[in-house]
């Protein structure tokens, strides 16, 4: 929705346009603040309310009770408009920062405040907002259409150093049938998996979605893959989409692992992606696999600029260069992660390489990833060079 005239004129004064949300307290914080220059205050009933134009504002200053329903409230919020959110609350309540952070609020004022306070809290994350600070939540997918490629390996790595950037993020194993992110990182039969949080995902929420996820010490969370194949069937497109979605309005990013096909959890997933990252090898099979996937994501129509190929075990004996991969596959190779024995060692100990060894060669081209999709650094693609495919199409 455009922005309307009154917004617009806000913005070229100077003025903060603010969404004041909530039930009780709310008409106590509009009479509080109706008498600054500083702000222009609408305030917001329901997504039924028409008559607030909730794109075109700042930020959102939510009111709320000790008891209220925060983290739904909030997910109803964020499917009205990406503007930063201001919780105010009236009243203590446990747990409030490590809720806050879960949800990406911006600030919490423990009400009553000074008039001034709130207007500083609403102008800062306003500000931030301008200053392209709050970044929508990305769904990367690491994908490959061949086992033993090192996917799960270089989806956890990435997990954890996304995590490390103080990006909120979340690791799904969709391996559905024979996930191994739990092994990758240590996770002991974990408590609860994918296929506890499907059992009860009907009207499924932040609430719910939190009390599933396993924390690991990196402060990755993670939903792990069923323990046993079987439990692997009872998940549908439907629920993994609705968990994708929840998640979302949670964390900055979420990482999610594939079976090596085109299953229901894939696909699913995949339409829902924003990167695509696809390995390969440098090994004739595996070279092969990803050329047809290639052809299998154009006839999906998946956008090609969001698919990256990542070289994996590169310079291993007897493999191919990436320069010849990228020729191989027809496309160019976008990340290249060296053989590196720290990978093995840190599989067998259940300790992610970039943790076990951060100066190891595998743990710097995986922070060389995290650069790029965080937009620190922009890597230049790898030239191409022929090598045939025997039985396998140009």
């Amino acid at each position: 929705m455009p922005a309307s005239p009154n917004a617009a004129s806000a913005r070229v004064s100077g003025r903060v346009v603010v969404l004041l949300s909530g039930t009780a307290g709310r008409e106590d914080v509009l009479s509080h603040l109706s008498g600054r220059r500083d702000l222009v205050l609408r305030s917001y009933r329901s997504a039924a309310d028409s008559r607030t134009p909730i794109e075109s504002v700042d930020v959102v200053l939510h009111v709320a009770d000790v008891n209220s329903p925060i983290a739904h409230e909030v997910a109803a919020l964020r499917e009205q408009t990406t503007a930063p959110i201001v919780l105010a609350l009236l009243g203590q309540r446990e747990g409030l920062v490590d809720e806050a952070l879960e949800q990406s609020l911006s600030d919490i004022l423990i009400l009553p405040q000074p008039a001034d306070t709130i207007a500083f809290s609403l102008r800062k994350a306003a500000r931030e907002r301008q200053g392209g600070q709050a970044k929508a939540s990305r769904v990367i997918m690491v994908s490959s259409t061949k086992g033993g490629t090192g996917k799960t390996s270089i989806a956890v790595n990435l997990a954890v150093g996304l995590a490390g950037t103080r990006l909120r993020t979340l690791l799904i194993d969709l391996d559905v049938q024979f996930g191994d992110v739990g092994i990758v990182l240590g996770l002991d039969r974990p408590a609860k998996t994918l296929h506890d949080l499907i059992a009860v995902a009907d009207d499924l929420d932040t609430e719910k979605l939190r009390g599933y996820v396993v924390r690991h010490e990196s402060g990755l969370s993670i939903l792990p893959a069923p323990l046993r194949p079987e439990e692997g069937e009872a998940i549908d497109a439907t629920r993994i989409a609705g968990i994708l979605q929840t998640a979302r309005g949670m964390y900055d990013a979420i990482v999610v692992d594939t079976a090596p096909l085109f299953d229901g959890p894939m696909l699913t997933a995949l339409d829902r992606s924003d990167q695509l990252l696809l390995v390969s090898t440098p090994d004739v099979p595996s070279m092969k696999n990803i050329r047809l996937a290639l052809q299998t994501l154009e006839l999906l129509g998946f956008p090609v600029e969001r698919i990256a190929l990542v070289a994996n075990r590169s310079g291993m004996s007897g493999g191919a260069s990436a320069s010849e991969m990228a020729d191989t596959i027809g496309k160019e190779i976008r990340f290249v992660l060296p053989e590196d024995p720290t990978v093995p060692k840190s599989v067998n100990s259940g300790i992610p390489a970039v943790l076990l060894d951060p100066r190891a060669r595998f743990s710097r081209g995986i922070n060389d990833i995290v650069d790029a999709l965080v937009g620190r650094t922009v890597e230049q693609p790898v030239a191409t060079r022929r090598l045939r495919i025997p039985g396998v199409s140009r």
